[in-house]
């Protein structure tokens, strides 16, 4: 039987993930199979802190990107702040009898990138 649960995250466009790791702020972490998920960097390891000039630019991201992905039909996934964070956080919610596997989360961040490459 699936489980519920939700996975809080960032999508850091390009632009800004360049200007977070100029900062030595890792946005990303290579795990055991090489693949590429989002990780914080922090002395506890489990977020990022976004700094408060990057955390507005950061909102107008998960505005438009959300806007753009339910625009294209892709998916509706909303977004809502975290209480250590000034930034909007999406949401992702995973419930229901499907089976989630990893091709389901490729494929949310690949339409994720494809929409939010730009921003």
């Amino acid at each position: 039987k699936p489980w519920l649960f939700n996975v809080n995250f960032f999508y850091f466009p390009p632009r800004i993930r360049r200007i977070l790791e100029a900062r030595g702020i890792a946005t990303t972490k290579a795990t055991h199979d090489n693949d590429m998920v989002n990780e914080g960097k922090a002395e506890n390891d489990d977020f990022i802190e976004i700094p408060d000039d990057i955390a507005q630019d950061l909102a107008n991201v998960s505005v438009l990107l959300k806007l753009r992905l339910h625009e294209a039909g892709e998916m509706i996934i909303p977004y809502q702040p975290l209480n250590n964070q000034k930034a909007d956080c999406f949401r992702l919610v995973l419930a229901g009898k499907k089976d989630f596997g990893i091709n389901d989360i490729r494929h949310i961040l690949d339409a994720m990138d494809k929409y939010g490459n730009d921003l």
